[in-house]
């Protein structure tokens, strides 16, 4: 039938565009990459709607795994890869933060780092309000930077940001900087924190609650 004929077309594009995203994901530029990371999100949301044979699913799933392992893989693809294999539960939460750990490290460029922050987060900063493995990472991360590369990533977390909602927003802050001004396990500064990441906290507090942060 015309469906039948219809959905072996769509498998097999699947098929070819799974093989072909590796490739695809390597060495981008600034632009590219991030016209790359929508084409991807798009691709993965029609695959999950179309509900394709389990072979082919697995295949564009091995697709996005190349894509975090590649070594020449742009880190905004790394990290949206990461993502999209983390809400399709073929990456747990435990392997998550210790990918997010291991991504965001001191020793990873900060430009790297970034890419890969943002390409997980961009659409799912609300899995920070959750996931306090995933928060542990990250803050491990921010306390790693210095105050210069702190401020010049802050448009960055202002975007991750600015896709919650205000409801979401009050939950971060309360599990960033704790209710009542407490910070949580995990994000209180302790006596060798430096005075560095208190003053990222400090930024951190207007900027959730959707100021600029730079104050």
């Amino acid at each position: 039938t015309e469906t039948n004929r219809l959905s072996g077309l769509m498998e097999r594009l699947i098929v070819e565009g799974a093989i072909a995203l590796p490739y695809a994901a390597r060495d981008l530029d600034e632009q590219a990459a991030a016209t790359l990371v929508g084409a991807m999100r798009k691709a993965d949301e029609a695959i999950r709607l179309i509900e394709p044979g389990q072979d082919v699913l697995n295949g564009w799933r091995n697709g996005l795994a190349a894509v975090l392992e590649g070594s020449r893989s742009t880190a905004l693809l790394a990290g949206c890869a990461a993502h999209l294999l983390y809400e399709a539960g073929r990456l747990s939460a435990e392997a998550a933060a210790g990918l997010l750990g291991r991504r965001l490290s001191p020793g990873t460029p900060v430009a790297e780092a970034a890419g890969f922050f943002e390409g997980f987060f961009s659409t799912a900063g609300q899995r920070l309000i959750y996931d306090a493995g995933l928060r542990s990472a990250v803050d491990s991360w921010l306390k790693s930077l210095d105050e210069d590369a702190f401020i010049a990533h802050l448009p960055l977390l202002r975007r991750v940001f600015s896709n919650l909602d205000s409801m979401e927003r009050r939950r971060l802050i309360e599990a960033v900087l704790g209710r009542a001004a407490r910070l949580p396990a995990g994000l209180t500064p302790t006596p060798d924190s430096g005075e560095a990441w208190r003053r990222h906290l400090e930024r951190l507090g207007p900027l959730l609650m959707g100021g600029n942060g730079n104050g």
